[in-house]
């Protein structure tokens, strides 16, 4: 993309032949709301969209984002966000490249708290749970109205099908068959049209009119963060999705690039950036506030498991490339939960949870190769952009 001068330059330009409908190189007028097809073949072009009796006249550029969707935007907007090495799913991103959930931690200093949280957990084994799905939807997916128990939920209407999965009962538990009042009755959707990600906690039936107990919006291509206070489907006031590790990553080929969610079973009542919410009312230091980032210590043999039952075995391929990604990215305490628990996808591969053929168990005796005292604390601070802006600044 252009630099900004330039960019500037080029509108100023047409604003001046705009004034003027018979000057050289006038663009085109269309009626607000009825603009030609944004493409490749209108790339860079700009037209002058007229608005309606009492709205005023918009040039607009069509322009190609980061993610190579096309869209008429106003003369004066440039989406900066890049999206290089953010993971991608159906096209959309997981958050720009310098999002808090795609930024790196080796590099953090250690946060003066460490020492009393991770004695807290220090014997505790780090264990996987594949728990969430993440339904796709489009522009017919039908969307609804919800009605949210807390006030700290994003209004608008949700894609939601009565086929999608969701945290219920078993790892096929469908909207159709709740609710599931013994859960937390998750509900993840990407509308993958306008690449949002649409989060729901406790939906609390089955078929519209739809309650739940919260819900929460996220432009995966900007920086957004919720408001100051609010949670989300999460403890944490954070997405879900992004931190979710999957099956394919860990089993595929290249790097985990983000950072991971994972639970611990009690936290502090206080949170620390980007996390906007808590649930506790102990106040022990000892006890990690939401949002604290961990990391695996750069000491941490990558090669051979030191402890457990698989104590002496070279790790497998999976477990190295889980391994890089803690000492790189890192992860974030997000609810209450299990002890050390990191959050997984429901891909099928991962088999029947109670065979201990399965991968789940299989894998999960080399996470028990880790324990609480393998990491430390990071001071995230550093990262901060600004305090109510998700974007974090190289380190």
């Amino acid at each position: 993309m252009a630099p900004r001068s330039s960019f500037l330059g080029m509108v100023l330009f047409w604003l001046a032949a705009a004034q003027s409908s018979s000057g050289p190189g006038s663009p085109s007028t269309f009626p607000a709301g009825s603009e030609p097809p944004c493409d490749q073949s209108r790339r860079g072009s700009v037209i002058l969209a007229l608005g309606a009796a009492g709205h005023a006249d918009v040039l607009e550029v069509c322009l190609r984002d980061g993610i190579g969707r096309f869209a008429w935007v106003s003369a004066g907007y440039e989406n900066r966000n890049s999206f290089v090495h953010t993971r991608k799913v159906a096209g959309c991103p997981m958050f720009p490249d310098n999002n808090i959930w795609n930024s790196t931690v080796d590099t953090l200093p250690v946060s003066e708290e460490s020492a009393g949280i991770i004695g807290t957990y220090a014997s505790n084994r780090v264990g996987i749970v594949p728990e969430y799905t993440l339904n796709l939807a489009d522009s017919k997916t039908p969307a609804y109205n919800v009605q949210f128990a807390s006030s700290e939920s994003d209004g608008g209407k949700y894609p939601i099908a009565a086929n999608m999965v969701m945290e219920g009962t078993s790892r096929q538990a469908t909207v159709s068959r709740g609710p599931y009042k013994d859960t937390d009755a998750h509900l993840m959707v990407l509308q993958k049209d306008e690449c949002k990600l649409y989060e729901i906690f406790a939906l609390g039936s089955a078929a519209p009119p739809y309650t739940a107990g919260s819900g929460a919006i996220y432009d995966l291509t900007a920086n957004n963060i919720r408001p100051d206070g609010w949670t989300s489907a999460d403890a944490a006031g954070l997405s879900i999705w992004p931190g979710v590790l999957t099956y394919a990553e860990l089993f595929g080929e290249g790097e985990i690039r983000h950072m991971v969610r994972f639970t611990v079973n009690a936290t502090r009542s206080s949170y620390v950036w980007p996390a906007r919410h808590y649930a506790s009312r102990k106040g022990e230091a000892t006890l990690p506030p939401m949002g604290s980032r961990w990391r695996l210590r750069a000491p941490v043999d990558e090669g051979v498991c030191r402890q457990g039952d698989n104590a002496g075995k070279s790790y497998p391929p999976e477990m190295r490339r889980l391994i890089r990604a803690l000492k790189r990215y890192g992860m974030i305490v997000a609810d209450n939960g299990s002890a050390i628990s990191i959050s997984s996808d429901t891909d099928s591969h991962w088999g029947d949870p109670r065979s201990s053929s399965s991968p789940e168990y299989v894998f999960n005796g080399w996470t028990h190769c880790l324990t609480g005292r393998d990491f430390e604390v990071v001071d995230a601070a550093p990262l901060m952009a600004g305090r109510d802006s998700a974007e974090a600044v190289q380190y």
